[in-house]
């Protein structure tokens, strides 16, 4: 079997929910040239100002505080 005919057979498996995920995903790979957007990049550095600042939690703490 193929890779390709091995994605295609990954995806007939996929749940209909999932779908837009995959769609998504594979779009991205096939831009060369994806920008950001304003407000993503805006997002990004709002979360790196925060690891600066060491507003940050471990992933123990978050998953605690989350029941998980």
């Amino acid at each position: 079997m193929s890779v390709r005919e091995n994605v295609h057979q990954l995806i007939d498996a996929l749940p209909e929910d999932r779908l837009a995920d995959v769609c998504d995903y594979i779009a991205d790979l096939r831009d060369e040239d994806a920008t950001l957007s304003p407000a993503t990049r805006a997002a990004i550095e709002e979360g790196l100002d925060d690891i600066r600042d060491g507003r940050t939690i471990s992933l123990a703490d978050y998953r605690r505080t989350r029941g998980l």
